[in-house]
């Protein structure tokens, strides 16, 4: 009797600590949430403002595996009225909402049980959408009026003041003797030349540039939430299963490395033709990234996973020596990543495609494919 009254005690002690440690939970990431998300609209609208937003949008998805999605609403107007009390600008206050967005698409990714690959195309697209409407408005806000020219200009001049920087750099060094000005004067004519070419194919990547920033934000969310999942939901919730590492990786279709292919193929093909090269290219640029993450995968899974505390050290150094030394060598090191990924996404369909071959040629109907259909 005595004992079953104790066990009733430590339950209720129990019971009770896991709702103070829920309340502050809920609290506690809901207020970063809201604080990240005006210090990045605000204060660092920059590399620190997405890693911001990032961080945010990881905290506010824990938030509403802990509450519910009334918090959409809650948190959406502390963030908006606390950014535009601050900037006085509603474009900040609406890109303050970005984090929950993503917060709110990955809750619903993982409740309607996506995986991580669908979470995160479905958070890219929905950002870029939801920047184009951030930029139409801003326009509409302050002309008036809007049109693609608009969007054109503006960017060419954003471009044009980036690339007056190193020309300005090169035409402000001292020149000692003659000879030495004229060389001078020669090589500042052909860095403005350069400048203006680099201007016009900075130009034609905008397209892929922006779809890889919304990448950038949505990869790196979906990376900190499964940390911030496995640290806050398990101490609120001690049953609540952690999500493995296997289950939340990155799997590109064949669909996508067939089109990789045929992208690179063509913009070979039609590299003296500027439409379909800009078109190509992009497309290839944008595609790219999740090659190579498949490729570090796979690279991970097949040579260091047996030693696996060799493998972030070597990544580190690999990094380190590729950035600062051997940049050549950091664009084939893409290249090679890229072609692995591309490999490691296409073989298992292409050995099912040979033995169903073999299978046909030979007349061996005896093995049936339900292995086909395990999921």
């Amino acid at each position: 009797m005595v004992m079953t009254v104790n066990k009733m005690k430590n339950k209720n002690k129990n019971l009770k600590n896991n709702n103070i440690i829920f309340i502050i939970e809920i609290f506690g990431l809901s207020a970063a949430a809201v604080c990240l998300s005006v210090i990045s609209s605000v204060l660092f609208i920059d590399l620190i403002g997405v890693l911001c937003i990032i961080a945010a949008a990881a905290l506010f998805a824990c938030v509403l595996f802990l509450w519910n999605p009334s918090m959409i609403i809650i948190s959406g107007i502390a963030s908006f009225a606390i950014t535009f009390a601050m900037s006085g600008d509603i474009i900040n206050a609406l890109a303050s909402l970005i984090y929950i967005i993503i917060g709110s698409l990955i809750y619903f990714g993982v409740r309607n049980k996506k995986n991580r690959t669908q979470i995160t195309v479905g958070i890219t697209v929905v950002l870029v959408l939801f920047h184009i409407a951030l930029i139409i408005l801003s326009f509409l806000l302050s002309t008036g009026t809007f049109s693609i020219d608009m969007v054109s200009s503006a960017i060419d001049s954003e471009l044009e003041q980036f690339t007056n920087f190193f020309i300005n750099f090169i035409n402000s060094a001292p020149a000692q003797t003659e000879s030495v000005a004229e060389t001078t004067a020669q090589n500042a004519y052909l860095v403005e030349a350069y400048a203006q070419e680099l201007v016009l194919n900075l130009k034609a990547l905008i397209p892929s540039a922006f779809v890889l920033y919304a990448a950038f934000i949505a990869y790196f969310a979906t990376v900190i939430f499964k940390s911030a999942y496995n640290i806050f939901i398990p101490m609120a919730h001690p049953n609540r299963k952690k999500i493995k590492n296997k289950y939340w990786r990155l799997n590109i279709s064949s669909v996508s490395a067939v089109i990789t292919i045929a992208a690179i193929f063509f913009a070979v093909l039609f590299s003296k033709e500027i439409l379909p090269s800009i078109v190509l290219t992009n497309l290839i640029y944008i595609l790219a990234p999740g090659f190579c993450i498949v490729g570090l995968y796979f690279v991970y899974d097949k040579i260091f996973k047996a030693k696996s505390g060799i493998f972030p050290v070597m990544l580190i150094v690999g990094a380190i020596i590729f950035a600062f030394m051997l940049p050549v060598v950091l664009f084939a090191a893409i290249i090679l990543l890229m072609s692995v990924g591309l490999y490691a996404t296409l073989i298992d369909d292409i050995k099912k495609f040979f033995e169903k071959a073999k299978k046909t040629l030979l007349g061996d109907g005896d093995d049936d494919d339900d292995d086909d259909y395990i999921d």
